[in-house]
């Protein structure tokens, strides 16, 4: 049994393997038509057009597992149908659960690996290739047009960020409201980048500062500085924290700053809602391999891989909007987040069960 334990296991990756290095290459030749007029307008060296897929690639292959897996479930279980070897495994009294176990064990283990990678290494892809884009191709060049600024209100200042890199200590696109007691604004400084240095303290690049008349809102004075020291009064580890995106944090920072935010008294629901959603998506490599094997079963010699993608697109696009649709009512508080992260899963784990006890033996 061993023996075909190891065939089948053997078959089931390799059909894995070739599938997973279409998925990534045609996910990584999408990704280049997107950032291609980016590499372009910047004048992108030679070097960033090979490490920035490369620092993205664990992403790529994250968001790509998935449909590998079911794909791969369906073409190796349905070439031994078609091939009649399970057909001969069944007439040596090799049940399909013993016949397709080598295939399910892969897809548990597979379930560590993408937890284990969600954990840190994903987060570290996304926000290695996001700097890389921003900093280094794109240049500390001010910027124009941002689709989510970050706010933050700390005593008289509202401080506004385009992007945040905490592990580099540094921002980008950082503006900042000074008022006075009665709230009418008194000082505005803006700055390209901002480096943080010790305690409060920030080194502001290639700044602007407006000095207002707080009674009449007149310009009083107008500076421009290539480095501008500014007391913020808060570390980074206070500030950065609520500027990082979710998808950029790896599971003990999700928890760390949950925690802190709960004990200061603010919303962390999006936080530990990401933390819940990562944990839920660890566990579709099998329930992709529990979905792909019976169906291939149902089909017999009549599987084939254009049925096999046909299918995976489906269940794909439903699972994601299902999954979508759940974390949209946990983050809007009208479902727990466990069950708002984990339905799409329950969904799909009840529809591989159903197809499975409707096997014909």
């Amino acid at each position: 049994m061993r023996t075909i334990d190891r065939h089948i296991a053997a078959l089931f990756l390799r059909n894995l393997v070739v599938i997973l290095v279409v998925l990534v290459g045609l996910y990584g030749l999408i990704e280049f038509f997107e950032r291609v007029d980016d590499f372009i307008e910047y004048h992108a060296a030679l070097g960033h057009y090979l490490r920035y897929p490369l620092y993205k690639l664990p992403f790529m292959l994250d968001q790509s597992l998935p449909m590998a897996i079911l794909l791969a479930a369906f073409a190796t279980v349905g070439l031994l149908a078609r091939t009649s070897q399970i057909t001969a495994l069944r007439s040596c009294g090799i049940g399909l659960w013993q016949a397709t176990r080598p295939v399910f064990i892969v897809g548990a283990l597979l379930c560590l690996a993408t937890l284990l990678g969600n954990a840190w290494l994903v987060p570290w892809s996304a926000r290695e290739s996001a700097y890389i884009l921003a900093t280094e191709i794109k240049g500390y060049k001010p910027v124009a047009h941002t689709t989510e600024n970050l706010y933050f209100r700390d005593e008289q200042r509202i401080i506004s960020v385009a992007q945040s890199f905490p592990e580099r200590r540094e921002v980008r696109g950082l503006t900042v409201l000074e008022l006075d007691e009665t709230f009418h604004l008194s000082r505005r400084v803006e700055a390209v980048l901002a480096r943080h240095q010790e305690g409060g303290r920030w080194l502001l690049l290639d700044a602007t500062e407006r000095v207002f008349n707080p009674a009449t809102q007149d310009i009083v004075s107008f500076n421009r500085h290539r480095e501008l020291p500014l007391n913020l009064g808060r570390p980074p580890e206070e500030m950065l924290e609520i500027w990082y995106k979710p998808q950029e944090m790896s599971f003990a920072d999700l928890l760390h700053l949950d925690r802190r935010l709960r004990q200061e008294g603010h919303d962390s629901s999006l936080y530990l809602a990401e933390w819940q959603l990562r944990l839920a998506r660890s566990a579709t490599p099998l329930l992709m391999v529990l979905l792909g094997v019976p169906f291939a079963l149902h089909r017999g010699r009549k599987a084939n891989l254009g049925l096999g993608i046909a299918v995976s697109l489906t269940t794909f696009l439903a699972y994601f909007a299902l999954q979508a649709i759940g974390m949209a009512l946990g983050t809007a508080g009208l479902l727990p987040l466990p069950l708002a992260a984990w339905s799409a899963n329950i969904l799909l784990l009840l529809v591989g069960a159903w197809l499975f006890l409707t096997l014909d033996n």
